[in-house]
């Protein structure tokens, strides 16, 4: 049985609770927070558990293996170099740092702690997303050509970070999952329509080697909320919906075929093929709760995680030239 402590009960911090108060592998004793009101609400939802605005309350005490981290952005190095001094797991909300420097420190720390160090990616335990890297890594789609990720919905305008911070670890996350690698460079545009000086809207643009392209589209002020990937490949293409009730995944037998490769202008001859369309019947299983199953695992082995710190430093390696990028007005960023 680990036992661990929630650190942050706002926004996402509650659904951490929940979750750590239903697994059968966990005692959930401590939840943090500087809210009077927060910590009321926690502690009417779990009488057992022992509230606190102070952390280091919990990292003073002894019988804490781990703790979640899910504060803002830029308390997360902080808090975690003080659960790590202090021989703790933990599990950190995305992304894991502010800055890439702030993350190899840490990962530094926490191999010579040897504790485990986990960012809270938790698309990269949900059954769409692990489906269709199944379809990419058994060859299903053929040799990939294009990938499109859109996020975009009204509201949660923040004013402490930008939009690229806010959602894009979720698509880089993905796309560093299913393609196994960086990508080779990356170009932003966006602009601040709400606040002054806080990008709300981009476009960012990556090219991948073997000549695969990716963009995604992310924005707070839409009027309508979408959460869709498009995958094309040779052979046959997949529709990712995250927001679709019953069919998140679709596998279509679609492309366009060069039948006869032409030897002067205007000799192109093409066919278009449709064909069937596959919808998988995926786990209906909460991926915060797989995410929750999966530290426990990695705890209890000694085992890397899924989501470990190199992955964390990764997407923040990207996330540093998306930043880069939109300063300098759509420069193309190489990443090292």
């Amino acid at each position: 049985m680990i036992n661990i402590a929630v650190i942050g009960y706002g926004y996402w911090g509650p659904n951490l609770a929940r979750n750590w108060n239903l697994n059968k592998r966990a005692n959930l004793m401590y939840i943090c927070d500087l809210l009077d009101n927060r910590l009321n609400v926690a502690q009417t939802n779990y009488p057992h558990v022992k509230t606190t605005k102070d952390y280091f309350d919990i990292l003073k005490d002894p019988d804490i293996d781990a703790i979640s981290i899910v504060t803002p952005i830029a308390t997360h190095y902080e808090i975690a170099k003080n659960a790590l001094l202090h021989d703790k797991h933990i599990l950190v909300e995305k992304p894991l740092t502010a800055s890439s420097k702030q993350m190899e420190e840490l990962i530094t720390l926490a191999e010579k702690k040897k504790k485990v160090m986990m960012v809270g990616h938790t698309f990269l335990f949900s059954p769409p997303v692990l489906k269709v890297y199944d379809y990419i890594k058994q060859g299903q789609l053929g040799k990939l050509d294009f990938i499109q990720l859109t996020r975009i919905n009204l509201g949660r305008v923040k004013h402490d970070h930008n939009v690229i911070w806010d959602l894009a670890p979720h698509d880089f996350s993905i796309l560093e999952f299913w393609l196994g690698e960086l990508p080779e460079s990356i170009q932003v545009v966006g602009k601040a329509s709400t606040l002054k000086n806080v990008c709300d809207i981009a476009f960012i643009s990556l090219k991948y080697s073997k000549e695969v392209l990716a963009n995604i589209h992310l924005s707070w002020i839409s009027p309508v909320k979408l959460r869709q990937s498009y995958i094309v490949g040779k052979d046959k293409m997949v529709v990712y919906d995250d927001t679709h009730p019953t069919e998140q995944v679709k596998l279509y037998d679609m492309g366009v075929d060069v039948i006869k490769t032409p030897e002067t202008f205007g000799e192109f001859q093409l066919t278009y093929r449709t064909g069937d369309i596959h919808i998988p019947k995926l786990d209906n299983r909460e991926p915060l709760s797989s995410e929750c199953d999966h530290f426990v695992d990695c705890i209890e082995s000694n085992a890397d995680p899924r989501t470990n710190s190199k992955h964390a430093l990764r997407i923040i390696q990207m996330i540093e030239a998306a930043q880069e990028s939109l300063k300098n007005n759509g420069k193309l960023i190489k990443i090292k």
